[in-house]
């Protein structure tokens, strides 16, 4: 069994819209002293003229309410404006794969009544989100401590081979330190079916802690171990091990970081911001709260 570190649990705003709404232009919700959301700006995310104030109703303007929230938020904290541009392309693109998959919006992304503005709506966000966490890796100290724990950073290339118990994995060392074949033994003893006990490369981060941190430590094209994780004990060889600058990381994130790192900044600063918004919320649609709208008693 490969020794990933288990999937990093984000928050899903993109899932969060459903159905719902009018096309009337009531004042629905406002954030802060002076950012509305609108019956009208609700009905621009269907393709429907009315539907019921219910559960989806209401996570389609918490959604709303996330979005505005997060764009004032990336303005004022992070000195962030949209990209306007670049979310008119994300839009056109997605415009295009609905056509050219013949179906209509609703259906292009499994949401009843959807309309464009989801479709517009889910590139904001996107191009949102991209612009937000290279402000936040471009921070000196936030950079500082990347490079201090370099683990999501760094790419290594490696081979292991999996066992269940210390007596085994001694075995292992025994017969690599007589001359034994790392591949060919893996492929007879290991209990990682990767054939050769080959990884591949990829970043250190992406694995669990212990193997991770061996896979920094180790001598390179030098046999290193037994590692014991929840999976085992390993015997580990790595061949390559790279780490990016800090102009590299600022320049492209998405490459150069791992993606448990990357949604575990994005999902740190969209939290805090939810935590943080002052919102109004017209009583008939219910209580505001960060982590979604309560419905009327």
């Amino acid at each position: 069994m490969i020794p990933l570190r288990k999937p990093i649990a984000t928050l899903a705003l993109l899932a969060l819209l459903a159905s719902a709404c009018s096309s009337g232009s009531a004042v629905v919700a406002t954030i802060g002293t002076d950012t509305e959301i609108t019956e009208t700006d609700l009905g621009g995310l269907y393709a429907t003229e009315t539907l019921p104030v219910n559960d989806e109703l209401r996570s389609a303007i918490f959604a709303l309410i996330a979005r505005a929230a997060l764009i004032e938020a990336a303005r004022t904290d992070l000195n962030v404006e949209l990209d306007l541009p670049a979310v008119e392309l994300v839009y056109e693109g997605l415009i295009a794969q609905r056509d050219a998959a013949g179906v209509d919006t609703a259906t292009f992304i499994d949401i009843p009544n959807a309309g464009d503005g989801m479709l517009r709506f889910n590139a904001e966000v996107g191009i949102l989100r991209d612009q937000v966490i290279v402000a936040l890796v471009s921070d000196s100290a936030y950079l500082d401590a990347l490079f201090a724990s370099p683990a999501p950073i760094t790419t290594v290339c490696a081979k292991h081979i999996l066992v269940g118990t210390s007596a085994q994995a001694d075995y292992v060392l025994a017969q690599l330190a007589g001359g034994a074949d790392f591949a060919v033994l893996a492929d007879q003893v290991s209990d990682d079916a990767g054939p050769g006990g080959d990884l591949g490369c990829r970043q250190a981060a992406e694995y669990v802690g212990e193997f991770a941190d061996a896979t920094l430590v180790a001598p390179l094209n030098e046999v290193f171990g037994p590692v014991e994780t929840e999976f085992g004990f390993h015997i580990i060889l790595v061949s390559e091990r790279t780490m990016p600058t800090r102009e590299e990381i600022i320049a492209d994130p998405v490459t150069n970081l791992s993606s448990g790192e990357l949604n575990g900044l994005w999902q740190e600063w969209f939290n805090a911001q939810l935590q943080a918004a002052v919102v109004d919320l017209e009583p008939e649609y219910g209580t505001w709260s960060p982590v979604g709208i309560l419905p009327p008693e």
